[in-house]
Formats: structure tokens, C-alpha cells, sequence
């Protein structure tokens, strides 16, 4: 009986799930609504995007839910891809991004380019395309965002830590989030970066951000080996990294960045940078 029970709510909790992604669908006018796809996980997604599967399960995909919207001979299909947090959404909205493109008040952030709409609020990242390029489809593709927009719950502020990043030689629409093997190092995990440009010097910032100190602590002592200090309260340290050059890292509590790019010549460039992020 107990197992009968159990069973139950494992079946009830997957078809929530299941069914809270097609509730996020609404009806668009003038438009049939179709629905012939499988819900998509991890564990079938590359049936679906084939080799673009592994950017999305590496940044942590849940889930995709897919519905059509008809009228004659014109198809529009909107594609909702769930992710564990909003992090993770917006690291896989910011990589298929590019700062050229046409921005539109979707979402958090979205953008509307010929034949699609993408956007991404909290854990979703939504895609709506169309092989038509008639302006009017072009105006539903949006009419169809907007709602669907409405129906997700959650803020329509980007990740609170992008806010730490200074202004001051920022590439717009450039910031992203990264999961896994930051830098080539297996043991650099979910930092945000955002890349920069002053008088000819470019060059990225890496945010690490943990509840808990010894993580950033682990991290740092990995980068600056015999160097590391763990009882500074702020430690600071620039080497030769054999991946990418000089890196310039600092490390304060639960809070670790890394400045890319940079030669030791321009160490006082990083420095001011690495003191406006780590003081904050």
C-alpha cells in the first residue's frame, strides 16, 4: 500500500511538470493550436537539436514543451525550455544572443529577428520562429511572446550579480553564465562573465559568488597553489595560468573573481577592477 502511495505521487509530480510547461500556452487569436511533440528531457533532448543538446544539459535543461499555432498554410511554433534556475536560463539565453540584434522588451530580455522571437523570464527560455516573414506573422510572433511572457511567473530583472560588474568599459549584451570548465579548469564551476574594453585593453571578469566560503576557498588555493594565503581577508594573487595567460584573481569570503586578459604590465587595470567587485 505504501508503495502504491509513493508510486502515485512520483506519477502526480511528473505530470505536474509536465503539465505546467503546456499551461504556460496560451491561445493565440486568429490561430489553431496544435500540440503533437513529447515533452523532451535530458535524457532525449539531442533527438530534437541533435549536437546543440549538450550546451543546454550541461547549463542544467529540465525540460521542453512545444506547441504550434496554425492558420492555413502559416506555422508558428513557440518552444519553452526549462532550467533549474534563472541563472542557467539566462546563460543559455546570453550564448545564443549577439549585441547586434534587434532587443525587445520581452521577458527580461528578448530579441526579434527575421522568422524569431526569443526571449527568457525566471527558468525559461523561449523560442518562437516561423518560416514566414510576413510582417503580420511577424506581429503575432510577438503578440504570441507577450502572453506567454505574462503566464511565467518570476522577475523581469536580469541575475541580481550582474549588477556587481562595473560600467565603465562594459560590452553591452555580452554578460553570460557558465556552468562547467570555466577557463578549461574542471574545478571552475558557475561564474558569470562579462567582457571589457579600455583604451585598447580587452578583457573578461569572472564572478564566483557561494553561500559558502570554503567553495571560493577550494577554487583559489587550485589557482594559486603554493601562493595561496588562507588567512587573508582579502587574497589577491596574479600568475601564469598554462590555459590562458596571466589571470589576476581575488578571493574575499564566499566571493571569488578572475580577471582574464590582462598582462602583469596591466596589473593596476585589474586591480581597480578586482577592488570595485570584491568591495561591493
Amino acid at each position: 500500500m505504501i508503495r502504491r502511495y509513493i508510486l502515485s505521487a512520483i506519477l502526480l509530480t511528473v505530470t505536474v511538470s509536465f503539465l505546467g510547461g503546456q499551461q504556460l500556452f496560451p491561445e493565440l487569436k486568429k490561430f489553431r493550436s496544435v500540440s503533437d511533440y513529447p515533452v523532451y528531457t535530458p535524457d532525449d533532448l539531442w533527438n530534437y537539436i541533435n549536437g546543440a543538446a549538450d550546451a543546454y544539459l550541461a547549463l542544467g535543461f529540465i525540460d521542453l514543451n512545444i506547441m504550434e499555432y496554425v492558420r492555413g498554410k502559416t506555422s508558428i511554433k513557440a518552444e519553452l525550455y526549462r532550467f533549474g534556475d534563472d541563472s542557467r536560463a539566462f546563460g543559455i539565453y546570453s550564448m545564443e544572443r549577439s549585441p547586434g540584434y534587434n532587443f525587445i522588451p520581452a521577458g527580461v530580455q528578448g530579441y526579434n529577428e527575421e522568422g524569431v522571437v526569443h526571449f527568457y523570464k525566471d527558468r525559461y527560455y523561449v523560442k518562437i520562429m516561423s518560416n514566414s516573414r510576413s510582417k503580420k506573422v511577424n506581429a503575432s510572433m510577438l503578440e504570441l511572446g507577450g502572453l506567454i511572457s505574462s503566464r511565467i511567473e518570476g522577475s523581469t530583472e536580469f541575475p541580481a550579480l550582474l549588477k556587481l560588474f562595473p560600467a565603465e568599459g562594459l560590452l553591452k549584451n555580452q554578460e553570460t553564465y557558465l556552468l562547467e570548465s570555466i577557463l578549461g579548469h574542471e574545478f571552475l564551476r558557475g561564474a558569470f562573465r562579462a567582457s571589457y574594453e579600455i583604451e585598447g585593453d580587452r578583457f573578461d571578469i569572472y564572478l564566483f559568488n557561494r553561500d559558502d566560503p570554503a567553495e571560493t576557498a577550494v577554487m583559489a588555493e587550485r589557482l594559486a597553489g603554493d601562493a595561496w594565503s588562507p588567512n587573508e581577508e582579502v587574497f589577491k594573487y596574479a600568475f601564469e595560468d598554462g590555459y590562458n595567460g596571466v589571470l589576476h584573481i581575488a578571493r574575499n569570503g564566499g566571493r571569488l573573481v578572475l580577471v582574464s586578459g590582462l598582462s602583469f604590465e596591466k596589473s593596476d587595470l585589474a586591480e581597480r577592477y578586482i577592488t570595485k567587485m570584491i568591495d561591493r
